[in-house]
């Protein structure tokens, strides 16, 4: 959801697929505009390496064509537990072992090992209720020979999959600014319609309500629905999506080495359960994290290429007092994980807390940002940028302070 493909593209968007990349990575051709408004087909893997993880800096994107892989048989479904104490042996069993993910088993020496059956894996763990036995949970997918032969769901293509597509794009929905819509409108200009809980717009609901009981339940019911949503979706469509409404969250993510992957949840965790009763912000939203494995297919590539721990966190503004409250919770966060575990930034989410000068805390500081990229990796795009671009009509936005020289 928020995205457009385009943007997916030009940015360092990834799932939670073990052994693939940046969506960016299997981007084989595109069509572009560039300044002068000639249209343009990028088909060689040197120039790709450009408009990859590009920011739009470089032109628009006006069509792509993606490496696909043919699923003749593919399994959606998901895994809850309550983990019998919170430690690094627990953690990884449940990834190894109960999510079966493909990962090495000697990644850690924790956990164990598994069948590694499932090629796709995004979990989450809901510290707030948790405490010391926090429930955890995974929506998974297993393709082709690696199926279950007695699941209990469609492996397939359901029989009704045209008419659920048709019903899902006609389906009115209303956001705050555009007002009426069907689904499909909403989708194309801003992904996925806001989650509605009992027909009301969950980002109003969450406006009337405040601190730790919904802050539970929210926390809560993102765990224990997941089962429920992979189901539904599996018997409906089977398109690998768990997600069809989402609401305005706010998420910032990391990457991190694997072997520190209980450390970076582990903290999240102790600052998550330290916000419990504080006045002005409570977390709300279970701990997320994924696995990705990074090629070297862009020349702005954030992290260098093989296995990477993704850690994310996620919250709702909402029961926050200010903005501030959530920001500096966020900001304590990644210090840690960027200072004491080498972690580097998701280029598409919330990064670069830094206080200012007046005391407040804001996200992207420049003295941040542009420390993400070496020197030769700036050098390099920049030169392709100014041929592309030699009006510099695209050299604006976030992208440009990611080149910025660092004073």
């Amino acid at each position: 959801y928020f995205f457009q493909l385009g943007g997916i593209v030009a940015n360092s968007v990834h799932g939670g697929a073990y052994n693939a990349g940046f969506v960016h990575s299997y981007a084989t051709r595109l069509r572009v505009m560039t300044y002068d408004g000639n249209i343009r087909i990028i088909d060689t893997e040197e120039e790709m390496r450009y408009w990859r993880c590009s920011f739009g800096l470089l032109g628009i994107i006006l069509g792509i064509e993606f490496q696909l892989e043919h699923r003749h048989q593919l399994q959606m479904y998901g895994v809850e537990k309550k983990m019998e104490s919170w430690s690094a042996e627990e953690f990884w069993k449940f990834i190894k072992q109960d999510a079966e993910a493909d990962v090495p088993a000697d990644i850690v020496p924790e956990g164990g090992a598994g069948t590694r059956n499932s090629w796709n894996g995004e979990y989450f763990i809901d510290f707030i209720n948790g405490g010391e036995t926090p429930s955890v949970a995974v929506y998974a997918q297993k393709a082709n020979s690696s199926v279950d032969v007695d699941f209990n769901g469609e492996l397939g293509i359901p029989n009704k999959i045209h008419e659920e597509y048709e019903k899902l794009m006609n389906t009115p929905v209303k956001d705050g600014i555009h007002g009426h819509m069907t689904w499909g409108e909403a989708a194309r200009r801003d992904g996925s319609p806001p989650i509605k809980i009992a027909s009301v717009d969950v980002n109003d609901f969450l406006g009337s309500m405040r601190r730790l009981p919904l802050a539970r339940v929210m926390s809560n019911q993102a765990i224990v629905q997941i089962p429920n949503m992979a189901a539904k979706l599996n018997g409906k469509y089977n398109d690998g999506f768990f997600l069809t409404h989402s609401p305005a969250a706010l998420a910032a993510a990391y990457f991190v080495h694997p072997s520190k992957g209980f450390e970076a949840m582990d903290y999240l965790r102790r600052v998550q359960l330290d916000s419990i009763n504080d006045k002005e912000f409570m977390w709300n939203l279970p701990g997320e994290f994924r696995f990705i494995n990074v090629q070297d297919s862009a020349v702005l590539q954030p992290v260098e290429p093989g296995l990477w721990f993704n850690a994310q966190m996620i919250s709702f503004a909402d029961l926050a007092k200010n903005d501030q409250a959530w920001k500096r919770d966020f900001k304590l966060v990644e210090d840690y994980w960027i200072n004491e575990l080498g972690a580097k930034p998701h280029m598409g989410k919330l990064m670069g807390f830094r206080e200012q000068e007046d005391g407040e805390v804001e996200p992207f500081a420049d003295e941040y940002v542009c420390t993400i990229y070496s020197n030769e990796q700036k050098q390099a795009f920049s030169a392709y940028r100014e041929q592309m671009d030699p009006e510099g009509l695209f050299a604006t936005g976030l992208g440009m302070k990611f080149l910025a020289p660092c004073a």
